[in-house]
């Protein structure tokens, strides 16, 4: 079965990182929001436009390229990986999965669905973002400190996989006692982490062939 090369899938990823980014933004960034009639047929390339249209598709694709990139950087180092390393792994990706299916269930809800109809969806897409989170968090920091206990010089890699979750979770609990940095940046400072993981993954799979 053919695979792509493993630089293509690092270049990939790379961008898998930085479209996170641009999908996290918050479009009042991009200019105010109408609050009038144009909120129903918003400009086009107005900030309301580019949440609906634009943002959604965007977030699912770079969780789709993180995810590949991830399960590329398993697939080259796991005949040295121990089992447990490789079981943190393995959740670690299953979590990346089942949260790339969250996201897009969050995406479709923007598609013009009835009421009863989007809240069923969003309500699933809640729940498997749960499922994503039980096992991606834990998976992540357990596969980090794997590559952090190697003998291989992986220490920027192992440092990248734990610290994304715990600073991701920082951030969340910064945002909950000062919520103006919620209200002026969104999610923005959670994804940072784990776009610059994706970036660091990305440049190990253009670098490493083991």
């Amino acid at each position: 079965m053919w695979t792509p090369p493993r630089r293509l899938v690092g270049d990939l990823t790379i961008l898998g990182g930085v479209l996170a980014i641009v999908a996290t933004v918050p479009p009042r960034w991009y200019g105010p929001i109408p609050t009038d009639s144009y909120v129903f047929e918003p400009p086009l390339f107005s900030p309301l436009w580019i949440e609906r249209v634009v943002l959604p598709p965007l977030s699912v694709l770079a969780a789709l390229l993180v995810v590949v990139g991830l399960l590329s950087l398993f697939r080259r180092d796991r005949p040295w990986m121990g089992r447990w390393h490789r079981w943190s792994a393995s959740a670690a990706i299953l979590g990346g999965a089942v949260g790339t299916l969250a996201t897009t269930l969050f995406a479709a809800t923007g598609g013009g669905s009835d009421d009863l109809t989007a809240a069923a969806t969003a309500l699933l897409g809640a729940l498997l973002a749960l499922v994503a989170l039980v096992f991606a968090l834990p998976g992540l920091i357990g596969w980090g400190i794997g590559y952090l206990r190697a003998e291989r010089d992986r220490q920027t890699l192992g440092l990248a996989l734990v610290g994304a979750p715990v600073l991701a979770a920082l951030f969340v609990a910064v945002g909950a006692v000062v919520g103006s940095v919620a209200e002026l940046a969104g999610g923005l400072p959670t994804v940072l982490p784990f776009a610059a993981l994706a970036v660091v993954v990305g440049v190990d799979l253009r670098q490493r062939r083991s």
